[in-house]
């Protein structure tokens, strides 16, 4: 795997491009991008030249800090114009920002779509994990594509995307989280399929799609607070490690995973508890573990269990506690919900 590191510090690059080619071992290299040459043309022409020549042919990720205005030979130069080159070129891209531009950086990006931000926080090493995580996961999405597409039948992007993740069983649910979204499926149906860039192209929407969308609203998968949620399973409770090896075999290890917080598939959750007589999450664990364990906490109300997620706190809510589907929020994702506290706070922005 070749990972492109856009970096104008003299005094980052080194530290930083140490970290990637440790994280990668024999498994690739990561380079630090260099102009080749200077000229009259505007950036993007420049840039989109650069980055076909011989040396960074066959790049599977860029990775570009916020703040390239000392760049040589690109003086002024910022993020979202190598996120554009990257977009025509067909290459993933994230990017990154330090000090206190980090924690804006990260929030703005976390609401924007098609955006994938890593935090850097001064430890390279932890920086470098998560981006050779997200390099891997689009090179899975790539190399899975070809197969996914030759499957029979009408294809939607539900579909196309469950069959990657090994999961073609949840592609109706899936395609949930593309109902109404005129801007992504546009793109999606507009990139041509059956050349290398277009391939790569769709593998880029694929994989964007994944990460801000998919594994990132409650509903195919849900995080820790979700599940415990869900579950019927105190937040603080579900840490636990002899209950977390009770759902252990529902963990998603697919693309993104070692750069994302841990995930669970929901559907396999129902199945463990399912397989049991148990009518929820919280029994379950009862009857295994031979234990007193406490429910949900709904954050507005302890008296009642959850069973949903704020999105906006990250808290476990109850349905009646909460508001349901924002417009921003997918349609498959059931299980997001915003407080009622939250909500009214925040209405005016909603």
């Amino acid at each position: 795997m070749k990972i492109i590191l856009f970096e104008d510090s003299a005094q980052y690059e080194s530290s930083l491009l140490v970290a990637l080619n440790n994280e990668l071992a024999q498994n690739g290299q990561a380079l630090l991008f260099k102009a080749v040459q200077s000229g009259d043309a505007i950036y993007e022409e420049r840039l989109e030249n650069d980055l076909v020549q011989i040396t960074y042919q066959g790049a599977q990720l860029i990775v570009a800090d916020r703040d390239l205005s000392k760049l040589s030979l690109y003086g002024g130069l910022s993020e979202p114009t190598v996120r554009r080159v990257a977009d025509k070129l067909g290459i993933p891209e994230c990017g990154y920002a330090r000090g206190e531009r980090e924690v804006e950086f990260l929030h703005n990006d976390k609401w924007r779509e098609s955006r994938i931000a890593v935090t850097l926080d001064g430890n390279d090493q932890q920086f470098a994990k998560q981006v050779v995580s997200i390099g891997e996961g689009f090179k899975f999405i790539l190399e899975a594509l070809p197969t996914a597409m030759k499957l029979p039948g009408k294809k939607s992007v539900g579909k196309i995307l469950s069959t990657i993740l090994g999961k073609p069983e949840y592609g109706e649910k899936i395609a949930l989280y593309a109902s109404g979204d005129q801007n992504r499926l546009t793109s999606v149906f507009a990139v041509g399929k059956d050349d290398d860039q277009g391939a790569r192209r769709l593998s880029c929407l694929l994989g964007y799609w994944l990460w801000d969308s998919v594994l990132r609203y409650p509903g195919v998968f849900v995080n820790e607070v979700a599940a415990s949620s869900y579950l019927d399973i105190k937040a603080e409770v579900f840490g636990d490690s002899q209950i977390q090896q009770l759902f252990q075999s529902a963990r998603y290890q697919g693309p993104f995973a070692g750069a994302k917080a841990a995930l669970w598939w929901r559907g396999m959750l129902d199945d463990i508890v399912a397989g049991s007589a148990a009518p929820n999450g919280r029994e379950f664990a009862v009857a295994k573990l031979n234990r007193e364990i406490h429910r949900s906490e709904c954050c507005e109300d302890p008296q009642k269990s959850a069973g949903y997620y704020c999105m906006l706190s990250g808290k476990p809510v109850s349905l009646d506690n909460s508001k349901p589907g924002v417009t921003w929020f997918p349609r498959g994702a059931d299980l997001a919900r915003i407080s009622s506290r939250k909500y009214e706070e925040d209405v005016p922005w909603l």
